[in-house]
C-alpha cells in the first residue's frame, strides 16, 4: 500500500500528468563485470534450495533479446471493477482492451496479440504456472498487468459536482521459453470527470473516472512494450 501512495504523490506533484517507471536496458559494461564476478556464491546456505548459485550466475549473466517474432498473451492480475457497472462503462472497458491489443500487433515484432482464454489462467498465479499457461496457449510472451485507483470528489453547490481519478497499472512481461522477466513497468495517471445526467450516481461518475486515467495508463504500457521489443531487423 506505501508503494501506491508513494506514486500517487509522485502524480500529484507532477500536476496530474503520466508518470512511468519502468526497467532499463542493461548496459554493455554489466556482462564483462558478471562473468569476472562468477566465483560468487550465496553467503545464505538455505538460499540453494531455490535456485543453486550456478543457476543464479547463469540467470544475471544472460543477454536477453526479445524474440524476432512472437506470439502476446496478455492477463488481468486481479478482478475488473467497471465492465459489471453499466452498459457504457463495459464497452469503455472493452475499448481499452480493443486498443491495447491494437497497438501491440502493429509492432512489427508481435505477429499475434490476445488475452490468455479465461479457462488456462491457472489458479495459482506464481511465475511457473503461468509460463505454463503461456506454453500451452504457444505465447512467446506474456504480459500480466494488474490495475489501482484512488479517488477524490469535489462537490460543488452551484456546478456539477467532480471526481478526480488517480490510477496506476503494473505490468510485467514473462518470456515463456527462459522464465526471465526481462520488462517491468509502473505507469500512473490522473483523470477529472464531471458528472452528468446519464450517470446512475456519483459512483457510475467516480467509475468513469477511473477508467479513462486507467486507459491512459494502459495506452502508455502498450507502448513501451512495443518500444523494448524493439523495430523489424
Amino acid at each position: 500500500m506505501s508503494r501506491i501512495l508513494i506514486l500517487l504523490v509522485v502524480v500529484a506533484t507532477a500536476g496530474g500528468c503520466g508518470t512511468t517507471l519502468s526497467t532499463g536496458s542493461r548496459p554493455d559494461a554489466y556482462y564483462a563485470s558478471a562473468v569476472s564476478g562468477t566465483d560468487d556464491a550465496s553467503l545464505f546456505a538455505g538460499d540453494a534450495a531455490t535456485l543453486s548459485d550456478d543457476a543464479i550466475q547463469r540467470i544475471l549473466a544472460y543477454d536477453y533479446e526479445p524474440p524476432a517474432l512472437s506470439r502476446v498473451a496478455l492477463m488481468p492480475f486481479g478482478r475488473e471493477r467497471w465492465s459489471g457497472w453499466s452498459e457504457e462503462l463495459a464497452v469503455a472497458s472493452a475499448k481499452i482492451k480493443s486498443d491495447v491489443l491494437g497497438r501491440l500487433r502493429a509492432s512489427p515484432r508481435v505477429y499475434d496479440a490476445s488475452y490468455l482464454p479465461s479457462i488456462l489462467v491457472p489458479e495459482k498465479r506464481t511465475v511457473p504456472h503461468l509460463r505454463e499457461a503461456a506454453a500451452r496457449y504457444q505465447a512467446d510472451l506474456l504480459l500480466v498487468y494488474r490495475s489501482y485507483c484512488q479517488s477524490f470528489e469535489r462537490y460543488r453547490f452551484f456546478a456539477a459536482d467532480q471526481s478526480r481519478a488517480y490510477c496506476g497499472v503494473e505490468a510485467v512481461l514473462l518470456d515463456t521459453r527462459t522464465g526471465l522477466v526481462p520488462f517491468t513497468t509502473v505507469v500512473t495517471h490522473s483523470y477529472d470527470v464531471v458528472e452528468n445526467n446519464n450517470d446512475t450516481n456519483f459512483q457510475e461518475t467516480r467509475l468513469r473516472a477511473q477508467l479513462d486515467a486507467t486507459s491512459a495508463a494502459m495506452g502508455e504500457v502498450s507502448a513501451e512494450i512495443v518500444r523494448f521489443l524493439g523495430s523489424a531487423d
